[in-house]
């Protein structure tokens, strides 16, 4: 892979990024559906598809936009970058590196996330434990749906513009 493909392989996974935080944060706010973690996830799909190396730098990115856009503090950059590095490995040498193996990254990721999320906020308000599992529920199964156009959107960058990782 030459430098100029390798330049237009991140500028395609950098639009890919920004349109996922456009369609997070501007789109589906709109909408009466809970807001969906497109940008885990689309760290996830980078690290299915490009292996863990380039995993850990995307997450780096989605992150620091994530951090940027006033989601959280700047430690999802390196949760993030943790998460694109682990995907990127199970993508490699255990799983597929396909949907499949995106959406059971995705499953993994979604619980995670919701279960820490769900004892944060559990353990600082006096919520109903029932009122936040069906938030948590709502949440976790709008990103799953999402799963799949965000791994479409990736896979485009992969197949178009040559994969890092050969097997």
């Amino acid at each position: 892979m030459t430098r100029r493909d390798f330049i237009l392989k991140l500028l395609a996974y950098g639009i890919t990024l920004v349109l996922c935080a456009i369609f997070n944060y501007f789109v589906f706010p709109l909408t009466p559906l809970p807001v969906p973690l497109l940008l885990p996830m689309c760290t996830v799909a980078a690290g299915c598809l490009e292996g863990g190396q380039f995993g850990a730098g995307f997450g780096v990115a989605s992150g620091l936009l994530l951090a940027t856009l006033g989601h959280g503090g700047w430690g999802y950059v390196a949760l993030l970058a943790f998460v694109g590095w682990v995907s990127g490995l199970l993508g490699q040498y255990v799983l597929r590196q396909d949907l499949w193996g995106h959406v059971i990254c995705c499953v993994v990721l979604l619980v995670v996330w919701e279960a820490v999320q769900l004892l944060a906020v559990a353990t600082s308000t006096s919520a109903p434990l029932g009122v936040l599992l069906s938030l948590a529920a709502g949440e976790g199964l709008c990103s799953l749906v999402c799963a799949f156009p965000v791994y479409a959107m990736n896979r485009f960058c992969c197949v178009h513009y040559g994969r890092i990782y050969h097997e």
